[in-house]
């Protein structure tokens, strides 16, 4: 028995049993939405930056080599910001309230575009914290750095500002996808009853199914009922 599954056919088949993978993505849909509402805690995060020149004169000519090595500085400041040395006087600013551990995984630093500005973004659940941790790292970072360097100067540029917006979770983008998970999974079932069901509804399922010829077919009847019938 040789049956194939062609295009025309799927798309009938999508058709005809619509409400399995239309019920299927709308139940995936809502309950995104409502896990996300519910049991997502919304981040936020601020960014302020710094100024990292590895030369202490004012020379405003920089060579390569000089854009280079306080290029290179910035990797080296990124770790010196990374201790718990200085994130514990972060944590004293926020008297207590994050551990440098949890300070240090909610504290990220970043070169802008290979320059010598130093990027710090703050991310975390509470907008005024986040807010307040990176002013503390902006406040503390140049003397901090210059101490332990010993070389170059550290100047602020941007301060952080508080979060309005959470950053995540993306509510309608999770919907949307959940969406498109719970019609491909509709999609899979359809596929799998149409595949298993091998009941014959109608003189095409022979025709597909079987390469004998149809030597005929019984008619349906259908019972009228007549009008005023026994009144």
């Amino acid at each position: 028995m040789n049956e194939k599954i062609r295009i025309d056919d799927i798309i009938d088949m999508m058709i005809r049993r619509w409400w399995i993978w239309a019920l299927c993505a709308v139940v995936f849909s809502v309950s995104a939405f409502i896990y996300t509402q519910i049991f997502v805690t919304p981040l936020y995060r601020t960014d302020g930056t710094l100024y990292v020149n590895a030369q202490r004169t004012q020379n405003t000519d920089i060579s390569s080599g000089q854009l280079n090595s306080s290029q290179e500085l910035v990797k080296t400041y990124k770790e010196i910001l990374s201790r718990r040395t200085f994130l514990s006087q972060v944590a004293e600013d926020l008297d207590g309230k994050y551990s440098t551990s949890a300070l240090k995984g909610m504290i990220s630093y970043g070169a802008v575009n290979e320059t010598q500005i130093l990027e710090i973004k703050v991310t975390g659940p509470v907008p005024k914290d986040v807010y307040a941790i990176c002013h503390s790292v902006l406040i503390h970072a140049p003397d901090e750095l210059i101490r332990v360097i010993n070389a170059g100067s550290v100047k602020i540029l941007d301060d952080g500002q508080i979060p309005i917006s959470p950053i995540s979770p993306n509510v309608k983008q999770n919907a949307l996808v959940a969406f498109v998970i719970g019609m491909a999974i509709g999609i899979g079932i359809i596929l799998l009853l149409e595949l298993f069901d091998t009941r014959i509804k109608s003189r095409d399922d022979i025709i597909n199914k079987f390469p004998e010829p149809l030597l005929g077919e019984i008619p349906e009847f259908l019972q009228v009922e007549e009008a005023g019938e026994n009144k």
